[in-house]
């Protein structure tokens, strides 16, 4: 096994960090709920080409990972609510370091030359 250098970053941890962030939607959904509770259609909107489909799969799929809380709201009209658990509010400082990085390496970038870092 070759040593990794004292700054890298372990695939082991990371993997299952990208199988669950990584997938279409669910940072986007995230980076909503970090404002704070949502309901379904007002993430939908903030979320530009979602389906409803396929924001009820992310969400279940994040509700299930622990760093999303349904909340059924009386009615009626029934409505439900969605918001961050502690475990999804930690993802603040990661999610902001990415969006510091996207904007310092991505939006600027010159598209014909963005081969990546370096």
């Amino acid at each position: 096994m070759v040593p990794m250098p004292p700054d890298a970053v372990s695939c082991q941890a990371l993997t299952p960090v990208f199988a669950l962030l990584g997938k279409r939607w669910s940072g986007l959904i995230i980076g909503t709920l970090l404002a704070g509770p949502a309901r379904f259609s007002e993430i939908a909107k903030l979320v530009p080409g979602v389906s409803e489909r396929m924001l009820s799969g992310r969400l279940a799929e994040l509700s299930q990972a622990g760093l999303v809380e349904r909340e059924v709201l009386d009615g009626p009209p029934l409505a439900t609510r969605y918001r961050l658990t502690s475990c999804g509010e930690a993802l603040r400082p990661a999610l902001h370091a990415l969006e510091l990085w996207a904007q310092e390496h991505l939006v600027h970038a010159d598209p014909r030359a963005a081969s990546g870092c370096g």
